[in-house]
């Protein structure tokens, strides 16, 4: 289970890193679904990763993050 959850705090990483990376090179527009969709993905695996680390401030930025691109789409 431990690498699982691992994986998930890698990949969620990865995923938000490319939305920025996307968002910045202006490959997708804000407003696009594809792009609110993968920063809740991401967030949300980190904030799994984060409780199953037991980071509060961490598992608090990555849930406001998916409340945020929740309420975006």
């Amino acid at each position: 289970m431990d690498i699982v959850l691992q994986g998930l705090g890698w990949i969620g990483a990865a995923g938000l890193l490319s939305a920025y990376f996307l968002i910045s090179t202006k490959r997708l527009s804000p407003d696009n679904t594809k792009y609110q969709l993968l920063n809740l993905v991401s967030a949300i695996m980190l904030a799994i990763n984060a409780y199953y680390i037991g980071s509060i401030p961490f598992i608090i930025i990555n849930v406001f993050w998916a409340i945020v691109a929740a309420m975006s789409l």
